[in-house]
């Protein structure tokens, strides 16, 4: 039996790299799979796995079933997400197909079962009704009289209703998503068709648009850099490149304005936030999505 030989081999990474060129060179829900098939007289050992660009094929399969995404299925069979994208020359981790079939690279942790991220998604949201009913007790058992004479001694309804007032304004109908971080426009959406180039410093915070579960961290799409995926709806996710530090991973839970990473200028000339907004696998202008004035 003999192992693939390395002109094949080479045709498969370039193959591979052609497809990380560009997040939106593909259709939407059309992912490529490498083809491993061996050309008549020549055999793959199954007992050595196959290396693509430094990552080993396991030689097992999965098919997209109903409710997969790349992070789940990662850790069901402990895999790295950003090895298995690269394995299925993946660019987009929200365009799977149900019955695709994905070639799983080799384990580099213990599979870890679905049960574990539902935990961990069951404590964040508990700790939310917690938190306020805490602050709401203690406001009426502690003292609620006084409090009540004093308002009606001084005029602290109309205090109070001041800063509603001032903070109705600052709420833009129709915004969906906060800036992600502060610094000059240096190339937006109509220039290249993908979503804005946001100037900085090298350390400057970047945080979450919208409130989301992390979808993907790493460092595997061609273009831009430390990536990191927030998946906001079903369809709907924002995508920050170039990061020189990333303070999350996959699975977590975030909110809007919270931290991610820090802009840098890995994968790129000068240091910049890539800002991306896609719907359906699709770009679309973020500046829909975004307040029209930066605070």
């Amino acid at each position: 039996m003999r192992v693939l030989s390395r002109s094949r081999t080479g045709f498969i990474l370039g193959a591979a790299a052609l497809v990380l060129a560009g997040c939106s060179s593909l259709p939407p829900g059309e992912v490529p799979i490498v083809n491993r098939n061996v050309a008549s007289g020549e055999s793959t050992a199954l007992d050595s796995p196959i290396t693509l660009g430094g990552i080993s094929d396991s030689g097992a399969t999965h098919t997209v079933a109903p409710g997969d995404t790349i992070y789940n299925i990662s850790q069901r069979y402990g895999v790295n997400a950003s090895d298995l994208m690269q394995m299925n020359a993946i660019t987009d981790p929200t365009t799977l197909r149900l019955g695709q079939v994905l070639h799983l690279p080799r384990a580099t942790k213990a599979p870890v079962t679905t049960a574990s991220s539902a935990v961990k998604i069951h404590r964040l949201e508990a700790q939310a009704p917690i938190e306020t009913a805490t602050v709401i007790a203690p406001a009426e058992t502690s003292s609620s009289e006084p409090v009540i004479k004093a308002a009606e001694e001084k005029p602290a309804v109309h205090e109070a209703k001041a800063p509603e007032k001032k903070e109705a304004p600052a709420v833009i109908p129709g915004t969906r998503f906060l800036w992600p971080a502060r610094g000059p426009i240096l190339s937006d959406y109509a220039k290249n068709g993908k979503g804005l180039d946001i100037g900085g410093t090298e350390g400057s915070v970047v945080v979450a648009a919208g409130a989301g579960q992390i979808l993907f961290v790493g460092g595997g799409v061609k273009g831009y850099g430390n990536l990191v995926i927030v998946k906001h709806t079903p369809t709907l996710v924002t995508a920050y490149g170039h990061n020189s530090k990333v303070v999350v991973k996959p699975g977590d839970q975030v909110k809007a304005g919270q931290k991610i990473a820090e802009m840098g200028s890995t994968d790129a000339d000068r240091v910049m936030l890539r800002f991306e907004v896609r719907d359906k696998g699709q770009p679309v202008d973020p500046m829909k999505y975004l307040p029209p004035a930066r605070q």
